[in-house]
C-alpha cells in the first residue's frame, strides 16, 4: 500500500490538530473497520520519532456506543488520542472520563484515505478559529435561536444559560476534544423547548444515508421528533431511530455552525457537518455537550443555505454570514 500522498493529512492531525510533542503517550484508538487509517497515522508517528499505542476493537454499530472496558481503561492514560473509528466516540464516557484526566482528543472516525489527501483538512484552522470563537460568544450569550430556509425549515428553541463549545479542530489544551476537519460551534438546545419543522436537504450521517438524494422532512414538539416524511431515505432515516427503542434517540440535542470552507458535503461526517454556510442538529445524546439526555445514539443531520437568528439578530443569511 502506497500511502505517501495520505502522510501529509496524517502529519497534519499530528502536528496542527493534535499538536504532539516530544515525550507525549500517543494512543491511537481504532477498531477492525478503519485499521488502515490507523497504519497510515502509525507509520506517520514514527517517522516523528513518536511511538504510539495502537489500541483495535470491533467497530461499534452506532455513533457515540460505548468500546469495551479494557479499551476505554487505556484512553485515560494518554496524553493525546487519536480516534481514528468507524462511529464517533465523541459521545461516549469513554471519551469524556478521558478528557477529564487531562487527555486531549483528536476525533476522526469514518475517515477515508481520500480525506487525508484533500479536503478539509488542508484549511487555515487557525484563522478560522477567530471565527468561531466570536460565534461561539454569541451563541454563550444569546437566549433563543429561530432557523428559517425557503425550503421551509422554521424551528426555535432555547439556548438560555448554555455554553457553546468552539471546536477549531485544533486539540492543543488537556481535555480538548476536537474532530479535524470538521470546524463548528455548536451548543445543546434547552431540552423540550425545539418546536418547528427541520427540511433536512444536506446530509443524514448514517450508513447508506449521507448526502440525500430527496428532502427528509422531519416534525418537532417540545424537543423531540414525532415525525418524519419523505421518500426511501425518510423511510431508512425513521427506522434506524425507531430500531433503538428508546425514547432518547428523537431528541434535538444539538445545533451546530459549520465553518470550514473546504469541506465538501460526501458522506463523511466531520466534512458534512464542517461545509461552510450549513447548520446541523444531532439527534439523540447531548449530555457530552452540556445537556442532560443520556441517549445511545447521535445523529447529526445537515440543512443547507440557513438563515439564523440569535435573539432576533441574524447572523447568517442564506448560508452567508454577516456579523
Amino acid at each position: 500500500m502506497d500511502i505517501s500522498n495520505e502522510m501529509v493529512g496524517a502529519g497534519i492531525l499530528i502536528d496542527v490538530c493534535g499538536v504532539v510533542k516530544p515525550g507525549e503517550k500517543v494512543v491511537i484508538a481504532t477498531d477492525n473497520e478503519k485499521i488502515d487509517i490507523a497504519n497510515i497515522l502509525t507509520k506517520a508517528c514514527l517517522s516523528r520519532h513518536i511511538e504510539p499505542v495502537i489500541l483495535s476493537m470491533v467497530s461499534r454499530k452506532n455513533h457515540g456506543e460505548e468500546p469495551p472496558a479494557p479499551y476505554t481503561a487505556a484512553l485515560k492514560e494518554a496524553d493525546v488520542v487519536f480516534a481514528a473509528t468507524n462511529f464517533s466516540l465523541f459521545h461516549t464516557n469513554a471519551r469524556i472520563e478521558a478528557c477529564k484526566k487531562g487527555t486531549r482528543w483528536v476525533n476522526i472516525p469514518g475517515y477515508s484515505r481520500k480525506m487525508l489527501r484533500e479536503g478539509g483538512l488542508f484549511v487555515d484552522f487557525h484563522k478560522q478559529k477567530e471565527k468561531a470563537e466570536i460565534i461561539g460568544r454569541m451563541l454563550t450569550e444569546g437566549h433563543s435561536v429561530q432557523v428559517i430556509t425557503d425550503k421551509g425549515t422554521n424551528i426555535t428553541f432555547s439556548i438560555k444559560g448554555r455554553d457553546a463549545i468552539v471546536e477549531s479542530g485544533i486539540s492543543d489544551k488537556p481535555g480538548m476534544v476536537n474532530s479535524p476537519p470538521d470546524i463548528e460551534v455548536c451548543i445543546a438546545p434547552i431540552e423540550g423547548t425545539a418546536e418547528g419543522k427541520l427540511v433536512i436537504d444536506g446530509s443524514i450521517v448514517l450508513p447508506g444515508l449521507g448526502p440525500l438524494k430527496k428532502d427528509v422532512t422531519v416534525y418537532i414538539s417540545q424537543g423531540l421528533i414525532k415525525k418524519i416524511e419523505g421518500e426511501n431515505e425518510a423511510v431508512l432515516f425513521r427506522r434506524i431511530l425507531e430500531q433503538a427503542k428508546e425514547k432518547t434517540v428523537f431528541n434535538i440535542g444539538e445545533f451546530g455552525i459549520g465553518l470550514n470552507p473546504k469541506c465538501k458535503m460526501c458522506g463523511s461526517m466531520l466534512e458534512d457537518e464542517g461545509v461552510y454556510g450549513t447548520i446541523h442538529f444531532g439527534i439523540g445524546d447531548n449530555h457530552t455537550i452540556g445537556g442532560s439526555v443520556e441517549s445511545p445514539m447521535h445523529t447529526d443531520v445537515v440543512i443547507m443555505d440557513p438563515d439564523v437568528v440569535i435573539d432576533k439578530k441574524v447572523i447568517i443569511k442564506s448560508g452567508e454570514h454577516i456579523y
